[in-house]
């Protein structure tokens, strides 16, 4: 009994020790961690799935990592995610659509495709009812925005186009544009929630139209990812949906928690947060069509110029991930 019990001994010291060479030598190794980087936008309720998932620690319990970077608005992020400084993003579609149909242009190296929904709707255009009252009064009126090319940006050409109206937009940071309404410097500003429902609140703001009036049902902010770590770490994109699939479920069926995390994330009062949940929808479906209908409206718009109209929907196919996009 004793010499079987040294033997067994021996043996399983000689094996712990080719272990330990082989780890030495390199040839051993533990999987290495990946640690996933994701961009958001300033203060945007749009993107509260991430918070979400932060705040329920959500990323931990799938065993991922994560390092967040955060934007002024969807144009700048885009530009930081094609050239490869970000893993996933939440940012408006239109900025995804520019970026994608820049990349390809330019045989970019890390282009985005879309694998989840952010949000759809919230966003609205709120003005000085004083000034102005109805769609007419638009005309020649000064219309702050979050910025060239963001999704609040298109929207608002997009209706200016459609209705024959002449309007002024100077964009800003999104921060800013409550503060520049508050102080006249402009007649009104077009802004993701809750920007719109602050200027509500503090400065008696009127909502002359929400995105729901301009495009109903439409894809807002969408959860994209680079193809390249798309195609070199498919079983963390797999995990990283999951967590924001149950971050999106959490917010639909616990919306009295969810909105007490939008409180503290934003450090706004309940009846901002209140206001700004009635004009934005969470749901784990993309709206593929709206999506279609935004790269049309920017083609048209001049926004995107070297996609044509006959190639929207091989330049949808590519853009869109079928495997994730669907609830």
């Amino acid at each position: 009994m004793k010499k079987s019990i040294i033997v067994i001994s021996i043996i399983l010291i000689v094996a712990l020790g080719a272990v330990a060479g082989m780890y030495s030598a390199g040839l051993l190794s533990p999987a290495p961690k990946v640690k996933v980087r994701i961009g958001y936008l300033t203060g945007d309720l749009h993107h509260l799935a991430l918070h979400i998932a932060i705040t329920k620690n959500y990323f931990a319990q799938y065993g991922i990592e994560y390092e967040l970077y955060e934007y002024i608005n969807g144009p700048t992020l885009m530009q930081h995610f094609v050239v490869g400084e970000l893993d996933f993003a939440y940012v408006g579609t239109p900025p995804a659509l520019t970026a994608r149909a820049s990349g390809l242009a330019s045989n970019a190296t890390y282009l985005p495709i879309v694998i989840g929904s952010g949000n759809l709707e919230g966003s609205a255009l709120v003005v000085n009812p004083n000034i102005i009252r109805s769609i007419i009064d638009l005309n020649n009126k000064k219309i702050g925005t979050p910025g060239t090319g963001t999704i609040q940006d298109v929207l608002i050409s997009t209706y200016a186009k459609n209705n024959n109206l002449t309007i002024t937009k100077y964009p800003g940071r999104v921060s800013d544009l409550p503060l520049q309404y508050g102080r006249g410097e402009i007649d009104g500003f077009i802004g993701w929630e809750p920007y719109p429902s602050i200027a509500v609140y503090q400065s008696n703001a009127s909502i002359l139209l929400t995105s729901h009036d301009i495009m109903p049902n439409h894809q807002c902010c969408v959860l994209v990812v680079s193809d390249k770590f798309l195609a070199a770490h498919p079983e963390i994109v797999d995990k990283v949906i999951q967590i924001h699939r149950t971050a999106i479920d959490f917010i639909n069926t616990n919306p009295a928690q969810a909105k007490e995390i939008a409180m503290n994330v934003t450090k706004l009062p309940a009846q901002v947060i209140e206001l700004a949940f009635s004009h934005m929808y969470f749901s784990k479906s993309v709206n593929v069509d709206s999506i279609r209908e935004f790269l049309v409206n920017m083609i048209r718009l001049g926004i995107i110029k070297n996609v044509d109209i006959n190639q929207v929907d091989s330049f949808i196919n590519g853009f869109i991930n079928t495997k994730y996009v669907a609830g």
